[in-house]
């Protein structure tokens, strides 16, 4: 299994400047290659966002991507979701093991026509360990057919740590934003709001104090400040009333 630090270097050539791009592409590689992977962020770093983008990015390539909250779902609760996912319509009577069968049945038809789909798992972090066991069999069914990405924050509970290891290609981490990205967020967050407002020299530094890097933080700061630059009439959001919304983006560590 690689990780972000040991990828092998006929994956990704060139290596984007950015962390984010990075992390993009290294989970869009495992997508295209129909391979299983994890991206690990702490909360606010933008793992959810990340995988929005990657379902926009595939979607265009006409490849199918069927998403999962795995937040408090159970084991049995995992076949009729993907099911649903996958358009096979299983009624929520259907027998377990019938399920389980369908899945297959369809999995391998996909092998034989080629079909490509991407199966994305969100906040594995929230998710029971009891469906550990189930996520390693569905794994075990569509490998090599299907493409399996996790999302999680680090240090996910023992169990899944456990298949993570013997089922993962590799692991992509993602950090909170860094300068350069928090800039580059930012001014498009600004910018999708509104056309006619600028930002000084001194907003973006500002910006990554204020947020400490959280992109959800950092979307809602470019929010307030949208408004209250509106609502003051000017043109150009400046570090000052970027500090003085600091009381509105509470940033807990």
């Amino acid at each position: 299994m690689d990780t972000i630090g040991t990828i092998r270097p006929s994956v990704i050539s060139p290596q984007p400047a950015s962390q984010r791009a990075e992390a993009l592409e290294r989970m869009r590689y495992l997508a295209l290659q129909r391979r299983c992977g994890v991206l690990y962020g702490s909360r606010g770093s933008g793992k959810t966002d990340l995988l929005n983008r990657l379902d926009d990015e595939l979607s265009r390539e006409a490849i199918q991507v069927s998403r999962i909250n795995l937040a408090g779902m159970l084991p049995e609760e995992i076949p009729f979701q993907l099911g649903g996912e996958l358009g096979l319509g299983l009624p929520s009577h259907t027998p377990l093991i019938h399920s389980w069968s369908l899945i297959q049945d369809f999995t391998q038809a996909c092998s034989r026509s080629g079909e490509h789909h991407v199966l994305m798992f969100d906040q594995l972090d929230r998710a029971d360990q009891s469906i550990a066991p189930t996520l390693e069999r569905l794994l075990t069914l569509v490998n090599g057919t299907f493409s399996c990405l996790f999302a999680s924050r680090p240090k996910p509970e023992r169990a899944f740590r456990s298949f993570i290891k013997n089922q993962s290609w590799m692991e992509v981490k993602l950090e909170r934003l860094s300068n350069e990205d928090v800039s580059q967020v930012f001014a498009q967050e600004i910018s999708s709001k509104s056309q006619a407002l600028n930002l000084s020299s001194d907003a973006t530094s500002a910006a990554k104090e204020v947020t400490k890097g959280r992109l959800d933080k950092l979307k809602r700061l470019a929010e307030l400040a949208t408004l209250a630059a509106e609502a003051e009439e000017i043109h150009e959001i400046n570090a000052e009333i970027i500090r003085a919304l600091q009381g509105e983006v509470i940033v807990k560590s």
